[in-house]
């Protein structure tokens, strides 16, 4: 191509001189220039320079922006804000130090005294909610376990809100035809099935009695309770060709998103606690013990990474937890895993938390005389002799390896491990959801705390292993009595009597009658 030769003779005016140079600059960057009849070819680098020479000084970029005195930048207030979602001060600290030693030495000292006291205030909401939390928890168990389930519920409930919100758009949401009804729907269907489920095949014989003997309309309940499953399939056909219907011209992407992330969530707040009626049907303890796991695991790992925080290990921990460290995460594992073996021992004092929910119409209340007789059904809370040292060790050193435990200490060493090792992530799954929508809390539910969300993050998970761990490896050894009564009410009177007979035999043939 001929060559182009510029001058400041050229264009005497500031701005076209300055139009000049962009307009060499973008040829430096590798665009293309046209010649004739749609030919295009590129200018070698050295003639452009030596083109855009004249107008090299004609515009200067503008200068970085400074923040305000005293102020912070976007980015850095963000990660800071974000940083809190953990419990944690760290980063607003830091950033409340950063901005001081930008300020004059009076205006830094009330800065920083105004950043200690409200995180001081932080901290004495956030022990008040706590003892709250504690009180209303220790009330529940004191009222029985369909108390304890109706406060299962009710967190079902608030997560499901919660985690929903979380993609909820004002904007497009009023436009998309039953938009919050149609998730709600799906809870409801998830609920009904996973209660039903719970209820009839863990008391099927007692709440179906205790239902029948009240009025015509409970009866009715009795009715959908022993057909749960075909009514299960039904409302679950229905909201999803519902579902289907609702979808609108322009928003397919979007409905699809949401009713993603509706079936996510459905899984995390029900899916996960499956069978926790189960748990709180055979004994509170299977409620109580694992939740106190994850509370230790919780507030341990906070104490020691305020204590120990990168003072041992530099590496990070997590890039998603900037405030996680590997001291906190290790000595909370640590502090579980004694309390895991040692809690059995101290929950066994309270009969009420291995009694099994018999009857509905008389809550169980174990007694001081009925525990021995009532235990005899429950041998991991009875005390049995361990060895655990070889015999020849035992006479080398002169030692007795024996050791008394409950057997139930025994799997507790199973429930510390995961309570240390896994149960945390649903924590850290919780801080990534957050951060990917930009909140700091799902909910503000929780003076101090956010919503019930961020205190339940790891319990689902928790709730989820007790479940499979107590069908995999405890619920074989829980039968009693009563929980076999039960299950042989549910058969015919002929198969009954046909049953009677066949034991008496046996018992006979044994010589035990």
């Amino acid at each position: 191509p001929p060559q182009v030769t510029c001058s400041k003779n050229l264009f005497t005016s500031p701005s076209r001189q300055a139009k000049m140079a962009d307009f060499m600059r973008q040829r430096t960057q590798g665009r293309t220039w046209s010649q004739g009849a749609g030919t295009r070819k590129s200018r070698s680098a050295d003639q452009v320079s030596r083109a855009a020479e004249p107008f090299a000084n004609t515009r200067q970029p503008p200068p970085p922006r400074r923040p305000a005195p005293g102020g912070i930048s976007r980015a850095n207030s963000f990660e800071s804000e974000l940083g809190d979602t953990e419990g944690e001060d760290g980063d607003q600290s830091s950033a409340d130090e950063g901005a001081a030693e930008r300020m004059p030495p009076s205006a830094a000292v009330a800065t920083l005294a105004a950043a200690a006291e409200k995180k001081g205030y932080k901290k004495l909401v956030r022990a008040a909610s706590a003892a709250l939390m504690l009180a209303t928890a220790l009330l529940v168990l004191r009222i029985g376990h369909l108390a304890v389930m109706s406060l299962v519920f009710a967190m079902q409930v608030m997560i499901f809100k919660e985690v929903t919100m979380v993609r909820y758009r004002t904007a497009k949401s009023p436009e998309v035809p039953m938009f919050r009804t149609i998730q709600w729907l799906w809870f409801a269907v998830a609920i009904f099935f996973s209660y039903g489920g719970a209820l009839s095949n863990t008391m099927p014989t007692p709440l179906s009695r205790w239902l029948h003997r009240r009025k015509y309309r409970v009866a009715i309940f009795a009715f959908v309770l022993d057909n749960h499953e075909a009514i299960s399939l039904l409302g679950y056909s229905a909201v999803f060709v519902l579902t289907v219907l609702s979808f609108k011209k322009h928003y397919y992407r979007y409905q699809l998103g949401q009713l993603s992330w509706t079936m996510v969530t459905v899984w995390i707040c029900v899916g996960q606690l499956h069978a926790v009626m189960t748990n709180i049907f055979t004994g509170l303890f299977w409620f109580v013990y694992p939740v106190s796991l994850v509370v230790v695991n919780d507030c341990m790992a906070y104490f020691c990474g305020m204590a120990l925080g990168r003072k041992l290990i530099k590496r990070e921990f997590l890039r998603m937890s900037p405030n996680k460290t590997w001291e906190g995460f290790l000595g909370g594992g640590l502090f579980t895993l004694v309390w895991a073996v040692l809690a059995p021992r101290l929950l066994c004092r309270w009969p009420g938390l291995i009694c099994q929910l018999t009857d509905f119409d008389n809550i169980p209340r174990c007694h001081a005389e009925e525990v021995h007789d009532f235990s005899s059904g429950f041998p991991l809370f009875m005390p049995k002799r361990y060895v655990l040292l070889p015999t020849l060790l035992q006479t080398l050193l002169g030692v007795s390896g024996e050791v008394e435990l409950y057997p139930i200490q025994m799997h507790g060493v199973g429930f510390g491990i995961f309570a240390s090792l896994v149960a945390p992530f649903g924590g850290y799954l919780a801080s990534t959801i957050k951060r990917a929508y930009k909140v700091k809390d799902f909910e503000q539910t929780i003076p101090g705390h956010g919503g019930v969300m961020d205190r339940m993050d790891c319990q689902l998970l928790m709730a989820l292993f007790t479940t499979v761990y107590l069908n995999a490896f405890v619920r074989m050894e829980v039968f009693s009595v009563n929980s076999m009564l039960n299950t042989i009410s549910r058969l015919a009177p002929v198969d009954q009597v046909t049953l009677y007979r066949g034991l008496k035999a046996k018992l006979r043939l044994e010589g035990a009658l």
